[in-house]
């Protein structure tokens, strides 16, 4: 018989389950001062509407100031600039490989000299 971990689980607090706790009426007590859920139900309405009404606001602020300063043209100026350094480092691409490589094997030939001549 094959059981999961939840029949285990159920099985074994089975019991416990139907038992209950003395407490001399304190749950009672307390759930009955704890207030409706009804009465915060407003609060939450409000804050979700102010919070919603607060990312608009952000929104139209944002979309206000990109269009009083030009944002396309702030984007546009940043992808040229993109452009020609990529145009850049293409042309000097071999010496950017040759250079790698060499601060690799330098970085290795480290790492093995320090192993090779490291205490035990």
């Amino acid at each position: 018989m094959d059981m999961t971990d939840n029949e285990l689980l159920e099985k074994l607090f089975s019991e416990a389950r139907q038992m209950e706790v003395a407490d001399n009426g304190f749950t009672q007590r307390v759930m009955q001062q704890l207030p409706q859920q009804s009465a915060y139900r407003p609060l939450l309405r409000s804050r979700l509407a102010l919070s919603r009404l607060w990312t608009v606001s952000c929104i139209l602020v944002a979309v206000v100031l990109f269009v009083m300063m030009r944002g396309w043209e702030l984007i546009t100026f940043g992808l040229l600039m993109l452009a020609n350094n990529l145009q850049a480092v293409k042309d000097n691409m071999i010496l950017l490989l040759v250079l790698a490589v060499v601060g690799g094997l330098v970085c290795v030939s480290e790492v093995v000299r320090r192993e090779r001549y490291s205490v035990i």
